[in-house]
C-alpha cells in the first residue's frame, strides 16, 4: 500500500507540473481539481490493495484446500468458508493499514516514546497480534470445507470444530507469525521509511535547484514543486494523526 501511494503521489505531482507548465488559466484549474486528486488517488490505493491481497488469497487458499484437504466431497468451496477467509483478510489488512495509526497514539500518549518509535513499533506488532484472531478463522474456513458436519447436532458441530481450532491453533499460528511479520510487519515500516527517504531526496533537490538556478522562472517552478513536495508530506502527517 505505501508502494502504490508513492506511485499515486508521484503522478499527482508530475500532473500538476505538467498544468502548471501550460498556462496560468490551466494552473488555478488545478489547484481546483488538487483535492479531488488526492482522495482519488487515497480511495485507489486502499481498495486496490484490499482487492488485489483478499482476492489472490482467497484464490490460494481454495486451491491449497482443494488438493490438500480430507473432504470425499472435494468440489464445492462452501460459502461460509469464503466469508471466513474474507474476514481474516479484512483484519490483516487494517492491523496492517489502519490500526498502526491509532495504536501509535495510544502510545505517544501513554508513554515517553516518540511519535516515530511509537508508529514503527505498532507497524510491528499490529499485524503479529493479529494473528491470534486471524488464525481461528482460518482453521474454521479449512474445517467447514473438509468436515461439513451436517449429520451433527449443532451443539456437538460447535464442539468439534472448537476441539479442531483448539488442536491446530499454535502451529497455525506460529507459522502465520513467522510469514506475516517480515511482509507487513518489517515491510511496512521499510516502506514507509524508504517512502519519507524518496521525498526527502526530492526536496533537496529542488532547494540545490532554486540556488543553482539563473532565471526567476526556473525558481519559480522549483519553488512550486518544493511547495507541493511540502504538502504532500504534511498531508501525510494529517492522515497518520486522523488514523487514516
Amino acid at each position: 500500500a505505501n508502494c502504490l501511494k508513492t506511485v499515486v503521489e508521484h503522478n499527482e505531482h508530475m500532473e500538476r507540473r505538467a498544468q502548471e507548465e501550460s498556462t496560468r488559466k490551466m494552473l488555478s484549474n488545478g489547484d481546483n481539481t488538487r483535492t479531488a486528486i488526492s482522495k482519488m488517488g487515497t480511495t485507489a490505493t486502499f481498495l486496490g490493495t484490499t482487492i488485489v491481497n483478499s482476492t489472490t488469497s482467497i484464490l490460494k487458499d481454495r486451491a491449497y484446500a482443494r488438493m490438500f484437504g480430507t473432504s470425499s466431497l472435494a468440489s464445492k468451496v462452501p460459502v461460509i468458508t469464503y466469508g471466513l477467509w474474507a474476514s481474516r483478510d479484512a483484519m490483516v489488512m487494517g492491523s496492517s493499514f489502519v490500526l498502526p495509526e491509532m495504536v501509535s497514539e495510544t502510545l505517544k500518549e501513554g508513554t515517553s516514546m516518540t511519535k516515530q518509535d511509537a508508529l514503527r513499533l505498532s507497524q510491528f506488532l499490529c499485524p503479529v497480534l493479529t494473528q491470534v484472531f486471524a488464525s481461528p478463522l482460518q482453521l474454521l474456513g479449512l474445517d467447514f470445507y473438509n468436515r461439513p458436519l451436517r449429520e451433527m447436532s449443532f451443539g456437538k458441530a460447535i464442539f468439534e470444530r472448537s476441539r479442531f481450532v483448539g488442536q491446530n491453533f499454535s502451529s497455525v499460528t506460529a507459522a502465520r507469525v513467522a510469514r506475516m511479520a517480515p511482509a507487513y510487519g518489517i515491510g511496512g515500516i521499510g516502506n514507509t521509511y524508504f517512502r519519507n527517504e524518496w521525498r526527502n531526496m526530492l526536496i533537496r533537490r529542488e532547494m540545490k535547484n532554486m540556488d543553482e538556478t539563473s532565471t526567476d522562472q526556473d525558481r519559480r517552478e522549483s519553488a512550486r514543486n518544493l511547495v507541493d513536495l511540502v504538502v504532500a508530506g504534511e498531508r501525510d502527517s494529517r492522515e497518520r494523526d486522523q488514523g487514516i
